[in-house]
């Protein structure tokens, strides 16, 4: 008589626990873990603190508009040029970025959950800068909360969407159906095309988003990024 083999132990830490989970089970283990909770609670504490302070005028809703229209084209330039940033030499002393490290673990090791959100070193610079940034920008308080809410916002939105993509939740609408496939096939094609995640009007303009990802070449290095040195850092 044969044993039936024992089914595997799950992984408490993947991304891929469940076949076929339901939107509040993937949203549950979003917030268990600490950069989705902090920006969750930094976008209402903001939003909170805007509704507070009044003094709403057509430039509430211009700022908002904005930011979401320059998040593909900001998405693909980090993606590029910080995320894929190779290891250099520069007189003699090896150059390395903490978040490229990191998100070459990423897609060495797809579905770990802390390999997939924003790394807290990076999203605390990120912040910071941005924060400086806007209240050099903008003319009144009032405005410059409303520029961090909608920064925050749209934090928040890419940290879940790209969370989504890497879980086994089924797209349920066409929207989400073609970030769930572009998203996957950066990861599992070819690491040089399909650089947004919220949306791909950036590699639509800038020339990384092919009309038939079968006219792609595979390429050998998506999950290496041609990086023999997967250890993040």
């Amino acid at each position: 008589m044969k044993m039936k083999k024992k089914p595997r132990p799950l992984d408490p830490h993947s991304s891929r626990q469940d076949s076929d989970p339901s939107l509040l089970t993937v949203f549950l283990v979003f917030i268990r873990y600490s950069s989705p909770f902090l920006l969750i609670l930094l976008t209402l504490s903001a939003l909170v603190t805007r509704i507070w302070l009044g003094h709403f005028t057509g430039w509430d809703l211009l700022i908002p508009a904005a930011i979401v229209a320059a998040q593909p084209f900001v998405e693909w330039l980090i993606h590029v040029f910080i995320l894929h940033f190779k290891p250099r030499t520069i007189l003699g002393l090896k150059f390395d970025l903490h978040a490229a490290r990191l998100h070459r673990a990423h897609h060495r090791a797809p579905w770990q959950l802390s390999l997939i959100f924003i790394p807290k070193l990076t999203g605390v610079i990120g912040l910071a800068i941005t924060a400086t940034l806007w209240w050099l920008a903008t003319p009144t308080p009032y405005l410059f909360a409303t520029a961090m809410l909608s920064t925050l916002g749209m934090a928040l939105t890419y940290e879940w969407i790209h969370y989504l993509t890497h879980t086994n939740y089924r797209p349920q609408s066409a929207f989400y159906r073609r970030l769930w496939r572009y998203h996957r096939l950066h990861h599992f094609k070819n690491e040089n095309y399909w650089m947004g995640v919220t949306g791909h009007l950036g590699d639509r303009v800038l020339g990384t988003l092919p009309r038939d990802p079968r006219d792609v070449e595979t390429s050998e290095t998506s999950r290496t990024l041609g990086v023999d040195d997967p250890t993040p850092a």
